[in-house]
This record gives C-alpha cells, structure tokens and sequence, in this order.
C-alpha cells in the first residue's frame, strides 16, 4: 500500500480533485480554485496561444479571481542572449513568466501552450502549483489524444 506516502496536504488536494470532477477542464479548474481558496491565478502562455489565453483571462476574471497573465515573449529577452550568438530575434522566457507570477505571489499557475522544454523550465522555478490547460501539438493542432488512439 502507498497511502503512507501521502501528507495531509496531499490528501487535501485529492479530495479537492475528488470534489471538482465531472466539470469541463475549465470548469473543474475553476472550482478547484475556488475549494482550495485560491484568489490569485497566474497564467504563463505562448505567444501563439494568446487568443486562448485572453479568454481563459476572461473567464477566470468573471469568477472574481485575480489574473495575471504573461506570453512567452514578452520580457524582450533575445535569442542570441541564451545562446550567446548574434541573434536578436525574441526568445521564449520561461524564468522570466514565473519570476512575474511568483513576484505577484498567484495562488495557482497555468500553462497555456508552452513548449515542452519551456513548460517544464517554468514549472521548475513556479512557486505556485502549476496545471496545464493546453498542450502544444502543431502536428496535431493541439489535441494530443489523436497520437495516443
């Protein structure tokens, strides 16, 4: 049995989950939210997400939860910056999202489409616990499923 491999806390957080279920994926995070007593939520998005991130934006502010949101490249960090070339063309900045939304002490994080190395670089240094609302697949236009079937 792993049960003992649970804290309190994690326990808190499966029941909240075990509570939100059987929503939509906004639906249910949004009523995790609201059951883990969140007010500040963060979104880190890909520039080309923006569409989807301004609404998710939209329909989390509706909820009365505080948003902060930041794209990818927005910081003005250049390519050649990261890779010490002489490129300047706008990099992703995965650090700088979650320095922003850590600064603004956001309750819950969400990615929004960023790159799998990006995302995980952003998860790793989010102090907030981080959820993953839409998953980059160009191939697949973003619905991972049709590779897994």
């Amino acid at each position: 049995m792993t049960k003992e491999l649970y804290k309190k806390e994690d326990i808190d957080v499966m029941l909240i989950t075990k509570n939100s279920l059987n929503k939509s994926r906004i639906q249910e995070l949004i009523n995790f939210a609201k059951n883990s007593n969140f007010k500040k939520i963060g979104i880190a998005n890909c520039f080309s997400m923006q569409k989807y991130a301004d609404k998710l934006v939209e329909i989390l502010q509706k909820d009365n939860f505080e948003v902060f949101a930041m794209n990818c490249k927005v910081s003005g960090l250049k390519t050649g910056d990261i890779f010490n070339d002489s490129s300047i063309a706008p990099s992703c900045d995965p650090l700088s999202q979650a320095k922003y939304l850590n600064e603004n002490n956001t309750d819950l994080n969400i990615n929004v489409g960023l790159c799998l190395g990006h995302g995980i670089l952003f998860q790793q240094y989010s102090k907030a616990p981080t959820t993953t609302i839409i998953v980059k697949d160009f191939q697949t236009n973003h619905n991972i499923r049709e590779q897994l079937e």
